[in-house]
């Protein structure tokens, strides 16, 4: 069974439009993996819990991932281009509980939640 093309370059048309639909769709698919995983937060701490401070101050920092906005309790914070920030949090004594909240641009958020003791003396 044939198309009807007796043309040689007509098939070879055919076949190089079809590849640059699949391609188109390919990338198109690639691009969206962003869109699907939404926002991330990775922290420069290994295991983040069950921390001890003997000072009253506490230094965050991490890397994000497709975010728009990120928060530090209710305080907005600021990545640099690579997505990277550093902040410092003031420790009461006693368990203090730091909460990093991340929004991507279409409204997908994610929220880490890191324990600290601080043992004040």
């Amino acid at each position: 069974m044939t198309l009807g093309y007796t043309d040689g370059k007509t098939k070879l048309k055919i076949i190089f439009f079809t590849l640059c639909i699949l391609g188109i769709c390919a990338l198109t698919t690639y691009e969206f993996r962003r869109v699907w995983n939404g926002p991330g937060i990775t922290l420069a701490c290994k295991d983040c819990s069950g921390l001890t401070s003997e000072e009253n101050t506490y230094r965050l920092s991490g890397t994000t991932s497709n975010i728009s906005e990120m928060q530090l309790g209710n305080k907005k914070i600021y990545v640099n281009s690579k997505g990277e920030f550093d902040e410092t949090v003031l420790l009461y004594p006693g368990d203090n509980i730091i909460t990093l909240r991340a929004k991507d641009r279409f409204g997908k958020e994610v929220k880490k939640e890191i324990g600290v003791y601080y043992n004040h003396k």
